[in-house]
């Protein structure tokens, strides 16, 4: 099992929301990320590190 930290963009606020997920297949954190983003309009972004290493960026549509 794995660690990943997962910062949440969100609209209303100036700091991201962090996260700490434990994930057994590394393709889960991907879905996972995906879940996240969809839970609420007000999130611009979600971003999946594994330690330091920023592994991708998921982006909510229309964002830049």
């Amino acid at each position: 099992m794995r660690t990943y930290t997962v910062y949440i963009r969100d609209v209303r606020y100036s700091v991201p929301q962090l996260l700490f997920v434990n994930v057994k297949p590394d393709v889960l954190v991907a879905d996972l990320a995906r879940q996240k983003l969809d839970e609420s309009e007000h999130y611009l972004a979600v971003e999946v590190l594994d330690g330091d290493t920023l592994l991708f960026r998921l982006v909510r549509e229309g964002v830049e």
